[in-house]
Order: C-alpha cells, then structure tokens, then sequence
C-alpha cells in the first residue's frame, strides 16, 4: 500500500477478471493484475485494484467523490454524529459492535466490505482476522485512496481494496465467509445483488446489511418513501420487504438485530 507499485493482502484472494468472466487476476512485476486467460490487466492505483475503467455514482453516493466529505464522513461531524446516532436508534460504535458479534468471525476467514465507502468497517474487521482477509469493494476511486492512506496509516496491512461494481461483483462462487453491506443497499439494484452475494459467500456464510429503513406510519409510509427515492436516489425498506428479499436470494435464517426507527440491521445464512 506504500505506493501505486505496491499492493499487499491480496496473496489469498481469488479475483474474477471483468473482462472474460473465467480467468484470475494475478499481480505481475509491472504493478497490474493480469489474466492469465484473456491477457487482460487493470491497473493497481494507489494501492487500488481498479476494475472499472468508467463508473457513475448513484445520486446520493456523489459526495464520496468529494474529498471534503470523505476527510468528515467518519468523525463526529458526520457518521458519529449524534443526530445521526438519535435518527438511527444506534450509534455507529454500538452498531459496530453489533455486526461484528454477528458476522462472528474467529480471526483466519475471507470478508467482504460491499460499499465499503472510506473502509470505517472495513479496517475493524482486518484487525479483528489477524490471520484472514477484508477485502472493500466500491465504486469511488477517492474514497478508497482514502480508505487506503487510512489502513496505512494504522498499520493494518491485510485487507485488499478494490474498486468495482456490486452487479458485476470479480470474484468466484463460495468465496468469502462473511459479507456486510452497510449504509449501501438502499443505493442498489438490490435482487440482483443479493442473488450474486449469495453466490459468493461460503456455504453457512453469513450476509449484514444496515440500510435505510421506512417508519411504518400508515399510508403516508409508501408516498414519503416514493419521493425520497425520486430525489435522492436512496430507497429504504420496510422491514419484511428486506426479509423477503433476503429469502429471495437465496438466504436463510434470516435475523432481525436492530430494526428502529430509521435504521434497519438484518442478517441471512447462506444454506450449508
């Protein structure tokens, strides 16, 4: 991560290359990944494996483009902040927590950050698998230089950062043992990602996500959600609309841990 020439934490990650579909991505001697199938390469910038030579960020994701907003998003003027932790019914530290004790991890497994924005879990869970790998996937190149800079600046050195696509996710079936998506999901086409999410976690693996939730207040209820999506971009969700989706790609088990006001964490099991 010192460089644009040096990528670490990646020696037992399996990437997928987006052009052919079928090869792996290597890291060859001239700083790029490499297919060894296709000959594609993508180009490691700042220590991010870049696999999306375009991208356009949803509407209510263009301010993780703005390096004024990246250096803020995860301090107390922004995701610790208090009027944050009120409207949520959690603050992010006890949600942290939450979703750690949930994923579970014992220190050796493969994790996947999905939106990983500024890597604010990414980087907890990569010290917590002292023997494992966190990888961050997301579509904004400044918000993972930063995310980067950050991890090396704490010293954590075994997490991967990548910028890619959740519909078009680079990697091989049963491949990670947890997989989170916080703050993101209400931004996606979320079928499609929750069918290609299943896919790739491990057979028992367990998928959390923290998105957007709706306040069921009636019939106002579908109209405030409507127009906040026509605006913004973010859609939330009704609680059992998220579990009926959970169930539709795939996943079972399905657990609500934190479902107030306008927060919502659920989880799912990928079937053994």
């Amino acid at each position: 991560m010192e460089s644009q020439s040096t990528l670490t934490g990646h020696e037992h990650l399996q990437i997928l290359c987006p052009t052919c579909k079928t090869g792996l991505l290597d890291y060859n001697s001239t700083g790029k990944m490499h297919c060894s199938a296709c000959d594609a390469s993508y180009q490691v910038d700042e220590g991010v494996i870049d696999l999306l030579p375009t991208s356009k960020e949803p509407p209510a994701a263009v301010p993780m483009e703005w390096d004024s907003f990246i250096k803020i998003y995860e301090s107390r003027l922004w995701r610790r902040n208090p009027i944050f932790s009120f409207l949520m019914g959690i603050s992010f530290d006890k949600e942290l927590e939450l979703i750690m004790n949930v994923a579970d991890l014992k220190g050796d497994e493969t994790f996947l950050d999905l939106g990983c924005g500024p890597g604010i879990y990414t980087r907890p869970f990569a010290q917590k698998l002292h023997a494992g790998t966190a990888v961050g996937l997301d579509l904004s190149m400044p918000v993972l230089n930063y995310a980067v800079r950050k991890a090396h600046s704490e010293g954590i050195e075994n997490l991967v950062f990548i910028r890619g696509d959740a519909l078009d996710l680079p990697f091989p079936d049963d491949q990670f043992d947890a997989i989170i998506c916080c703050g993101a999901l209400h931004l996606f086409p979320y079928p499609e990602v929750l069918q290609k999410v299943t896919h790739i976690l491990k057979p028992g693996g367990r998928f959390i996500a923290a998105a957007a939730r709706v306040p069921n207040i009636g019939p106002l209820s579908e109209r405030m959600r409507d127009w906040y999506y026509r605006t913004s971009g973010v859609k939330g969700f009704f609680p059992d609309e998220l579990a009926a989706l959970f169930c539709e790609g795939g996943l079972t088990n399905i657990t609500y841990h934190h479902s107030l006001l306008w927060w919502l964490i659920m989880s799912g099991v990928k079937p053994q």
